[in-house]
This record gives C-alpha cells, structure tokens and sequence, in this order.
C-alpha cells in the first residue's frame, strides 16, 4: 500500500511539473545564441558563432544588457550571449550579457 501511494504521488508531481513547463510558451520558445559581436548598426548587431555562423539581432527598449552600460555600450570584438524568443519578425534580444572583450 504504501508503495503504491508513493508512485502515485511521484506521476502527480511529474505531471504538475509537465504542466508547469508547458504553461509558460515564451520560455519554451526562448533560445541563446553565443559568439563575438561582429558587427553594430543602430539597434541592430550581428553575432558570429564559433562554427562561423552569423545571425542577426534587433535591440528593443526593454533588451537587458548585462556586463556593459545599455545597448550603445556594446562593442565589435564583445564575446556574448544572446537570449532570444522565436517571433514573426526579426530576432529579437530579450537579453544581451557580455562575457569579455571588445576593441
């Protein structure tokens, strides 16, 4: 009895948890992108990965930058990562933190 008690209350807290990540679409849908900044053009920087992939990024009012002084701080040469959500526009940086670097 008692172990079957246990295992019901185990596939409960597994489905609450299910639940629970599914609930929020927009962390499901967040991503990060790492690399070095290689490129700044107003509210706009393009980030190159190690495989050289280059993606491009649009800043918004609300992008956290961390490890600098806001968006304008960023510089070419910058090691970061880019938290971004998946939308029907350009790639948006929901977050920008700076590792090190810069010209």
């Amino acid at each position: 009895m008692r172990i079957r008690s246990t295992r019901l209350a185990a596939v409960l807290a597994f489905a609450v948890l299910a639940f629970a990540v599914q609930a929020d679409p927009a962390r499901a849908q967040g991503r990060d992108f790492a690399g070095t900044v290689v490129s700044i053009a107003g509210k706009s920087i393009v980030v190159e990965d190690r495989r050289g992939e280059r993606v491009s990024f649009a800043g918004a009012a609300d992008t956290v930058v961390e490890g600098k002084k806001g968006w304008g701080a960023l510089a070419e040469g910058d090691r970061v990562i880019v938290k971004w959500s998946l939308s029907d526009g350009p790639r948006r940086a929901d977050r920008v933190i700076v590792l090190g670097g810069g010209r």
